[in-house]
């Protein structure tokens, strides 16, 4: 069974299981090895890898197949994977400060994608072409310096958010300027990007999805 915007993997189930036995104080506990030996078998898993990643919540609307936000945080730092997608699954569903903490009455209406990034590399550091990238392909994280105060502020956009929001480069660019915090003069920071901007990273993202329905059928799998 396939999730809405990906197949579901390991990685995305024991995020949304974290998060189930978190807020429901239930289930067996079992280990990360055995959930994927039980459920997924054929996927290729490196429990030893370092990496960084997101790990991102949706909530289906009333009445709707449509699904909104509803918390994502993650990190680019290099963490266990397990841990990583351990720690990130509460955190982005219990404190991302856009949005009140998710509560176990909404499980059951929750997605949960897991991006496992990689590939990371600089393509402009005072040189190079900030456009070196695709959109649908990269994600994009921009640091560079507030014209106001000098100071160096930072923004990323996951590789599928583009598609999502239908941006085009420049129009990438101008919300990343945004999203760091300068709401005004975003068109001059990026026409005069040799003077603002510092560092420009393009990376990619192995991403996966499951929905509750999905999620209920496979625990009923792994603890039968």
């Amino acid at each position: 069974m396939a999730s809405e915007d990906g197949r579901s993997s390991p990685y995305a189930f024991w995020a949304f299981y974290t998060l189930y036995r978190k807020l429901k104080g239930t289930g067996i506990k079992v280990s990360f090895d055995e959930m994927c030996e039980k459920l997924y078998p054929d996927y290729p898993v490196d429990v030893n890898s370092n990496t960084s990643l997101f790990v991102t919540w949706k909530k289906k609307s009333r009445g709707r197949n449509e699904y909104h936000l509803r918390g994502c945080i993650g990190t680019f730092g290099k963490l266990p994977v397990v841990q990583g997608v351990e720690k990130y699954s509460l955190v982005a569903a219990l404190q991302d400060r856009r949005f009140p903490p998710i509560t176990a009455a909404e499980l059951d209406h929750l997605k949960c994608s897991c991006n496992i990034l990689h590939s990371f590399e600089t393509i402009y550091n005072g040189k190079g072409d900030i456009y070196d990238w695709q959109v649908g392909k990269h994600g994009i994280e921009l640091e560079f310096r507030n014209p106001r105060t000098g100071g160096t502020l930072s923004s990323t956009f996951l590789p599928e958010v583009m598609p999502e929001q239908g941006w085009d480069q420049r129009e990438t660019f101008l919300n990343l300027i945004e999203k760091a915090g300068v709401y005004t003069g975003a068109e001059d920071i990026l026409e005069d990007h040799q003077r603002y901007f510092i560092k420009v990273v393009r990376y990619e993202g192995n991403k996966s999805a499951i929905a509750f329905a999905e999620f209920e059928q496979r625990l009923a799998e792994l603890e039968g």
